[in-house]
């Protein structure tokens, strides 16, 4: 495991594995299972989705890759999924707090679309020296729920997969896109695009750019409170 892990840059910490209580289950915006929807976690219902990945058992390392890989194309998509979205969030006893480095992150993501340029899941998570998963998912949502609150159009589409370029098929499954690009929930783990889809993302890519450079009327390094 360690070292598959550390063939994407990932090392492991010394930590144990626990139980998921129904507390955890109850704070979590999002609940994913691995071939076992219809019967766990308790209160899953509503923000649940199922992942049914190969088991690990009996694999050989080339087949353990490859689940590896299919792992990461699917967090990556429920991040790009969730970044359009937006998260769920509780204001009583149980609200998430606010992930780290937003303030860091904001500032790379508007260089980037300054610049007029993409960033990857994977920049992400070294700019904020953080694994894939919740605390990457909190920041990216935290940061253009922000933009979004300032009527800025904020970054989803300029946030890419490192093999395509373009955001994962999460993206076309906002309900805010044209309904005939939106796509159902079981196609969000599908990385390949249309042509329209493409286009879609380019256009989307511009409005990001030319509002960030300034070239919308909107002055580049316009401050925002996060």
């Amino acid at each position: 495991m360690r070292e598959l892990l550390s063939e994407v840059g990932i090392t492991l910490t010394e930590r144990t594995p626990r139980l998921v209580t129904p507390d955890l289950v109850a704070k979590a915006s999002r609940v994913v299972t691995f071939g076992c929807l219809d019967r766990c976690p308790i209160g899953a219902e509503g923000k649940g989705e199922d992942w049914p990945l190969a088991g690990a058992t009996g694999k050989s390392m080339e087949e353990l890759r490859g689940i590896r890989d299919e792992l990461s194309r699917r967090i990556d998509d429920l991040i790009a999924r969730s970044s359009r979205a937006g998260p769920v969030r509780d204001s009583g006893p149980n609200r998430v707090s606010p992930a780290p480095g937003i303030e860091a992150l904001r500032e790379e993501l508007a260089r980037a679309a300054k610049a007029r340029g993409t960033l990857t899941y994977g920049e992400l998570m070294k700019l904020l020296g953080i694994s894939r998963g919740r605390p990457l998912f909190d920041a990216i949502v935290e940061v253009d729920r922000a933009e979004s609150a300032r009527g800025a159009p904020g970054f989803a589409a300029i946030i890419v997969r490192k093999d395509t370029g373009f955001p994962g098929g999460g993206f076309f499954c906002d309900d805010g896109l044209p309904l005939s690009l939106r796509r159902p929930f079981t196609r969000a783990n599908d990385p390949k695009l249309s042509a329209s889809e493409m286009n879609y993302v380019k256009e989307a890519q511009k409005k990001i750019w030319d509002y960030y450079s300034g070239e919308s009327g909107t002055p580049a390094g316009r401050p925002t409170t996060l």
